[in-house]
């Protein structure tokens, strides 16, 4: 029962780093719409971070120490940003005795063998959700062996699991995960807290068809497709478009300046490696003409869902939300993961026909989300008081 008469159901999320602040502030309001009282375990806010999060609703114990500490040397920070995570995980066990909520709700598990003790330890107190937002850890990018370690033991250990898509759901499955044990939930739309300007108040728009990388420059992106794509291009082609890749690079840049370098690119190819502003991300989107996503390997996108709205010709690998997602040839083209011949055809069709994205379908409302993870909520709490929950083993 969700509606006025449902009493409130208390949940204490976790996302330590705060990797997903826009979608976590979204999910905190679909759940209050759905009569629940969300609290969030985070790190403090850093300096130019947006509040995305209401802060009456943030408990910011993570990492507090670390951030607020001079700059270490790089393997020291390491060591004490992972001491740090463990007693943050200590001060969540201690949160979840004393406060009692009626279910924690992992968003996020960073150090997935020490989470996953964690997540054992309060499973004693209460149960337990996690959203998997990557099923392949880490989409697959370069990290500490630590972090690899055990990735799968904290999706075993919780009482129920949140995937957002269809083929999230089946490669679970396929890695030996109850199928009963996974809900799917979408991801909810994105939007920028500034009005974009409308094309004719953008001066000095660049005549060449634009095509935007957006977000943190990871390796799993596929940028590097990109770079050998655009030098396929027949050369009267690639000087009628630019690429902008816009986002704080998470990754060596060197090998990639340096190929665009040799490929004699870079006239073609604009890299802004930094965190954008809301600013700066309203006037790149009006510029856009084409949002491109050559991505190796992802389950939902946060990115996608927050330039979906522009109406913007897209082109995405097929995987994860942008195949189930994107209507082929309406909103934009579909290409194999890792086909460059593939993705440069999609460059020069863009080019030379320069399509207009259609009006997207309605997304599903935050309203609909924060009432289907209410539902989950409930039915865990439910199985477990009759002692239905599935074994930490499953």
């Amino acid at each position: 029962m969700t509606g006025p008469c449902a009493r409130p159901l208390r949940s204490l999320l976790v996302d330590p780093s705060l990797f997903t602040a826009p979608y976590d502030a979204a999910l905190t309001s679909g759940l209050v719409s759905a009569g629940v009282e969300p609290q969030w375990a985070t790190r403090p806010q850093r300096q130019n971070d947006r509040q995305e999060i209401p802060a009456e609703r943030v408990d910011p114990f993570f990492y507090r120490h670390v951030d607020e500490a001079m700059p270490l040397p790089g393997k020291l920070r390491i060591v004490a940003k992972g001491l740090s995570h463990v007693a943050g995980l200590c001060g969540l066990v201690a949160r979840v005795i004393l406060r009692k909520p009626d279910v924690v709700h992992f968003q996020w598990t960073v150090v997935p063998p020490v989470d996953g003790i964690a997540i054992a330890v309060i499973r004693l107190f209460r149960p337990v959700v996690l959203t998997v937002h990557d099923t392949v850890a880490f989409n697959g990018e370069r990290i500490s062996w630590f972090q690899n370690l055990g990735f799968d033991w904290p999706i075993r250990l919780a009482d129920r699991l949140i995937v957002h898509t269809r083929t999230g759901k089946q490669t679970l499955i396929e890695r030996g995960v109850p199928a009963a044990k996974i809900a799917v939930i979408p991801h909810g739309p994105l939007k920028l807290h500034v009005t974009p300007p409308t094309p004719e108040q953008v001066a000095d728009r660049d005549p060449r068809w634009t095509f935007v990388l957006f977000g943190e420059i990871k390796p799993y992106k596929g940028l590097d497709l990109l770079v050998e794509a655009l030098a396929q291009l027949p050369e009267p082609t690639r000087r009628k478009a630019r690429l902008v890749v816009a986002g704080r690079p998470r990754m060596d840049m060197a090998p990639i300046e340096a190929r665009i370098a040799e490929l004699g690119l870079g006239d073609t190819i604009e890299i802004r490696g930094r965190r954008q502003s809301e600013e700066e991300m309203a006037l790149l989107f009006a510029q856009a003409d084409s949002f491109v996503f050559p991505y190796h390997q992802i389950d939902a996108s946060g990115v996608y869902f927050l330039t979906k709205a522009f109406s913007k010709w897209m082109i995405a690998s097929r995987v994860g939300i942008f195949a189930e997602d994107m209507r082929e040839e309406v909103d934009g083209r579909l290409i194999p993961v890792g086909d460059v011949a593939a993705l440069t055809d999609a460059l020069a069709h863009a080019i030379e026909t320069r399509p207009a994205g259609a009006t997207p379908l309605a997304s599903d409302s935050w309203s609909a989300i924060g009432h289907e993870t209410r539902a989950l909520y409930e039915s865990t709490r439910h199985a477990r008081e009759k002692g239905l929950s599935p074994s930490p083993r499953a």
